[in-house]
């Protein structure tokens, strides 16, 4: 039973982290990812300076220097263009509230589990997002959890009102659809690269259930999620029939892959043929394919209003160091590259970019098995900047907190065992 409420808690911890979120008890205080942030340096001092078993990461050293000189160029856009804009000036704290808001839930998945693995910190993310996707159904269509909800998470209600789009637990719009897809790699990344998965039939139906779950679901709530599908059906590929050592149970994934896919594509027509309610969420999720197969083009409402928010600096002077506004409205546009690029031209873009570019890098060497999966969170990067200006550091803060021997388990150099304990 401790085990259980434990494995409860790191779930609420990461949903706290990855799925963060403002109180409505205390709506213009911090948010949950600053609380726990507060807390993971608490316990990082307490494990780095009493029990040392952990150590400030490397990574962390170059990424503050990229966070630094990110926030310092934002810094001198926002005074050479005397706004107010302070959107990305701090962004140094943003980093260190990512990174170490995911430090309270690693350290209790070592307490409860013995040590850190990315399958165990798959599992997790998995059924975090699980649980946004099931409540998201069931604010649309319960009143009464809907307004349990309201009673935690602070929203704008009259936004979402207004737009008529589905809301999760704490998450919605593309900045989940970005998560959402990001979770979806990282479960083809361990179908397919990671042994004690393969060796699992219960870990490989759980996990690509999943997928499809959270697949269709997260499309009801953001369309960004289809990202997140492609490129991990991409590195399943690559890892299953590209060049490298081939792993045992790959044939067991085709067969489960095509089964799960029919069943819940079952369930699916079965929903949009039977429901209304299902049926304009389905046409919504995919409108894209329908549009393809009903008019011959792949099209939907939003990728047309996309098509007219791309704006660009007017003069050389915004190019370089842009216009210091951000936050408000004043361009007309979502879109990422446009937004960051306004805010502090490209100086301040291409040392943000770059920041992401060396995360995928470095990660990408030091766990060499997984070097697909650390090139699609690359491609992820610059594939939502197209609809939306978020980052995606929030899931390379996981791989910052590997211990050294946690690292060599990943590599294969210690001898793989269970991992759930």
């Amino acid at each position: 039973m401790r085990k259980i409420l434990l494995m409860i808690l790191i779930g609420v911890l990461i949903t706290c982290s990855y799925y963060s979120f403002d109180l409505a008890a205390w709506p213009g205080g911090p948010n949950t990812k600053m609380i726990v942030a507060v807390i993971g340096l608490l316990w990082f001092g307490y494990d780095a300076l009493l029990r040392r078993n952990v150590q400030l990461p490397q990574v962390m050293v170059v990424g503050l220097l990229f966070a630094g000189l990110y926030s310092i160029i934002n810094i001198f856009a926002i005074e050479f263009n005397a706004t107010d804009d302070y959107s990305y000036a701090n962004y140094v704290t943003t980093f260190l509230v990512w990174i170490f808001s995911v430090y309270p839930a690693i350290a209790l998945i070592r307490l409860t589990h013995g040590e850190v693995t990315l399958p165990l910190v798959t599992y997790y993310l998995v059924a975090a997002t699980l649980f946004q996707c099931v409540t998201g159904l069931l604010i649309d269509n319960n009143p009464g959890f809907d307004e349990f909800n309201a009673k935690i998470v602070a929203w704008d209600m009259d936004f979402y009102d207004r737009i008529n789009r589905i809301r999760c637990f704490s998450t919605a719009l593309d900045f989940g659809g970005v998560r959402f897809s990001l979770v979806l790699i990282l479960i083809m990344g361990m179908l397919g690269r990671d042994e004690s998965v393969r060796k699992s039939k219960g870990a490989m139906f759980y996990l690509l259930l999943s997928f499809f779950v959270i697949a269709g679901i997260g499309n009801m709530v953001a369309r960004t999620t289809t990202a997140g599908v492609v490129v991990g059906l991409v590195i399943l590929v690559i890892y299953m029939f590209g060049s490298g050592p081939r792993l045992g149970g790959s044939r067991y994934i085709i067969v489960l892959f095509f089964v799960t896919l029919g069943l819940v594509s079952v369930v699916g027509v079965y929903l949009y043929s039977t429901e209304e309610y299902y049926y304009n969420l389905i046409r919504f999720a995919f409108e894209g394919f329908f549009n393809l197969v009903e008019n011959g083009e792949f099209t939907t409402d939003s990728t047309e209003v996309l098509e007219s928010m791309w704006k660009w600096p007017s003069d050389t002077k915004s190019w370089i160091i842009g216009t210091g506004i951000y936050g408000t409205w004043a361009y007309g546009t979502d879109i990422g590259y446009c937004r960051l690029i306004l805010y502090s031209g490209l100086t301040g873009f291409v040392v943000f970019a770059m920041s992401f570019v060396y995360y995928a890098y470095y990660f990408a060497r030091k766990y060499p098995r997984y070097v697909w999966l650390f090139v699609s969170f690359l491609a992820m990067t610059f594939i939502v900047w197209v609809k939306v200006s978020t980052d995606i550091l929030m899931i390379y803060a996981f791989f910052f907190w590997f211990t050294a021997e946690e690292s060599d388990r990943i590599n294969g150099i210690i001898p793989e065992e269970s991992t759930v304990s």
